[in-house]
């Protein structure tokens, strides 16, 4: 009886530490290009920006934990800094939305955006800004 009790406490304990790693990504990834994970957050990115044509090529694309941050050139001006947009973004249901985004304004400092960002969304994992 004492193994039958033994064999049912590891099964319970295994499967309550698998279940809590399915949920929680542990490090930041890039979606796979063709991904329909990928597509729903650059088509959050097209909603905020209004133009659901837009094609984008991130130079940076970090997704953890149900948030993500998308940097890219602005289509319409490729390889113009100037013109590059920074979102974070949140997954609502199976929705991506923009929630932020930073703030390109000629002398603005990009680490006092991200850690204005960061302060109003603490629950944003740090590693998808790196």
């Amino acid at each position: 009886m004492k193994k039958l009790s033994l064999s049912v406490f590891v099964l319970l304990f295994l499967t309550a530490v698998s279940a809590q790693f399915s949920f929680a990504q542990s490090a930041p990834y890039t979606p796979a290009k063709k991904s329909t994970e990928r597509k729903a957050i650059l088509d959050g990115v097209r909603k905020h920006r209004n133009n659901p044509d837009e094609v984008y090529t991130p130079k940076k694309f970090k997704v953890q934990n149900g948030w993500a941050f998308v940097s890219a050139d602005d289509p319409s001006e490729p390889g113009v800094d100037s013109l590059s947009f920074h979102v974070l973004l949140r997954k609502t249901g199976t929705t991506w939305g923009v929630v932020d985004e930073v703030n390109m304004t000629e002398g603005t400092d990009w680490d006092a955006e991200i850690t204005r960002i960061k302060k109003k969304f603490p629950n944003a994992p740090a590693g998808i800004f790196r």
